[in-house]
C-alpha cells in the first residue's frame, strides 16, 4: 500500500519567470483585463479567505479613492462653468418683455461695450459680465483641461501607490509562507509599475499554484 506525502516545506522556492505568464493565457488575460479577480483567486488560492473577500478588499479601495477625485473634478467642473450668478439675473430680469428686446450679437461683437444700446437698468451688469465670460471661455477652458489633466496625474500615482503598497504587502507575505525568495522593495515596485502589475499577479497565481499543486512522491507504508 502506497502513501503519499509533499515535499519539504522548508526547501527555498523561486517565482516562475515574470515572462512566463504567457504560458497561461487564461490567468494572462485575467490578470490583464480583470487583476482584481485574479488577486481574488490568489488570496482563496493562499488560505487567506474567500475569493470575492479578496477581489472587493482591493476594489473598495480603489473605488473609493477614484470617487474622492471624481468629487474633485465634479465640483471643479461645476464652479467653473455653471456657478454664473449673471445667468440667474438675466433670466429674472427678461421676465419683463420689454427687456427681451436687445441685440446680444451687437454687444458682444463691440467688445462687450453697451455703448448706444437700448437696454434695461437690470441687465446692463449681467450682460456685461456674460459677454466678458464667453469671451475668456476659451482661456477658462483651457485652465480647466490643465487642472483635470494635473489631478489626473496626482489620481494616477495614488492608484499606483496603493497597488504597490497592497499587493506589495501580499506578494511579500506569500513569499514568506511559500518560502519564496524575494526582496520587499521590490515586492512593491513590481507593483507600482504599470504592465508589470499585471504580470507580477500572473507569475504570483501560477507560482502559488505549481507549489500548492506540486507532484507527490510515493512512500512506502508497512
Amino acid at each position: 500500500m502506497n502513501g503519499y506525502q509533499k515535499l519539504d516545506d522548508t526547501r527555498i522556492n523561486n517565482f516562475d519567470g515574470i515572462l512566463g505568464c504567457f504560458n497561461n493565457l487564461c490567468s494572462l488575460s485575467m490578470g490583464l483585463f480583470f487583476p482584481q479577480c485574479l488577486f481574488g483567486r490568489i488570496y482563496e488560492l493562499v488560505g487567506y479567505g474567500e475569493c470575492f473577500v479578496g477581489c472587493c478588499k482591493i476594489w473598495s479601495i480603489q473605488f473609493i479613492v477614484n470617487l474622492l477625485f471624481s468629487a474633485i473634478y465634479l465640483f471643479k467642473d461645476l464652479d467653473t462653468l455653471y456657478d454664473n450668478e449673471f445667468i440667474s439675473l438675466i433670466d429674472n430680469c427678461t421676465e419683463y418683455k420689454v427687456c427681451k428686446n436687445y441685440n446680444y450679437t451687437h454687444i458682444y461683437d463691440n467688445n462687450c461695450s453697451l455703448n448706444r444700446t437700448n437696454i434695461c437698468e437690470c441687465l446692463k451688469e449681467p450682460i456685461v459680465e456674460k459677454c466678458e465670460w464667453e469671451k475668456n471661455l476659451p482661456n477658462t477652458l483651457y485652465d480647466l483641461y490643465e487642472f483635470i489633466m494635473f489631478v489626473s496625474v496626482i489620481n494616477l500615482f495614488v492608484n499606483l501607490t496603493i497597488n504597490g503598497c497592497f499587493f506589495g504587502y501580499y506578494r511579500t507575505q506569500i513569499s514568506r509562507k511559500y518560502n519564496i525568495l524575494h526582496n520587499s522593495k521590490w515586492d512593491f515596485w513590481i507593483h507600482f509599475v504599470p504592465c508589470c502589475h499585471q504580470l507580477a499577479l500572473c507569475q504570483e497565481y501560477n507560482t502559488i499554484h505549481r507549489i500548492e499543486l506540486e507532484p507527490l512522491y510515493p512512500i512506502n507504508v508497512f
